[in-house]
């Protein structure tokens, strides 16, 4: 199901000299989606992958719970791209395109990817090229961003999408101007906008050593012990110990 999002507000864009590239090796978007409560020294994160049926199990679990504990801890899912799914990298560059450009709709997005995701695992998008994939991907989420609203139309929402997905070089490539300042992309590269990101992103995972999905860190620490598997009452007094 599509879950509706909320109004967004307009994205104030720096306005640079056209020759501009940003040159710091970290990404101005910190990676990762977080929930609750960073000031409680408790930090719970999750290395997710949207193709993983094991990390789309402890997200549908999990995600309720943040409700319940985000005000005692910090709740962090992190993107982890997995090779052996090709196609992971392009549904992460897709939640990167929309925590840039409606970041108001990232909770949304998340939710509204997991609940999906079955329909983009390796068997049923096996015979889609990348600029298919991109289209029918950036169409979603639009839908999830659009939701029941009237002072956006889908098409808009679709293409702007687009914009960060498709490579400037390739047909229908369409370089937004901001990605230079936001991401360190530039307008002749071969890769799309989000590139730089993509590669910060795959780094960040590297070097916390994380090579499974789902794997969890509990403030640094990973948690062998916690399982795709757990079960709503194991989290909960797992989490219930962790915020004493």
């Amino acid at each position: 199901a599509i879950i509706n999002s909320v109004v967004f507000p307009a994205i104030a864009v720096e306005k640079m000299p056209s020759n501009f590239v940003r040159a710091v090796n970290f990404p101005r978007l910190a990676p990762g989606f977080k929930v609750g409560n960073a000031a409680s020294g408790v930090i719970c994160e999750c290395f997710v992958d949207f193709c993983c049926p094991y990390s789309r199990k402890m997200f549908k679990v999990l995600w309720p719970m943040t409700s319940d504990f985000g005000s005692k801890m910090q709740f962090v899912f992190h993107n982890v791209i997995q090779p052996w799914h090709h196609q992971s990298l392009w549904l992460h560059e897709s939640v990167f395109a929309v925590k840039f450009l409606y970041p108001e709709a990232e909770s949304c997005y998340w939710m509204a990817l997991f609940a999906e995701s079955p329909k983009y695992y390796d068997a049923e998008i096996y015979s889609l090229t990348r600029a298919e994939f991109y289209d029918k991907i950036a169409g979603f989420g639009a839908d999830v961003i659009v939701g029941d609203r009237s002072d956006l139309k889908r098409n808009d929402v679709k293409t702007r999408i687009l914009q960060y997905l498709i490579p400037p070089k390739q047909r229908r490539g369409n370089f937004p101007e901001e990605a230079s300042v936001t991401f360190g992309s530039r307008p002749d590269d071969d890769e799309n906008a989000l590139f730089p990101m993509t590669r910060q992103v795959v780094k960040f995972q590297r070097k916390r050593g994380v090579h499974v999905t789902p794997t969890v860190f509990f403030n640094g620490i990973e948690q062998m012990q916690i399982s795709s598997s757990w079960s709503k009452d194991e989290w909960y007094a797992f989490l219930n110990e962790a915020s004493l």
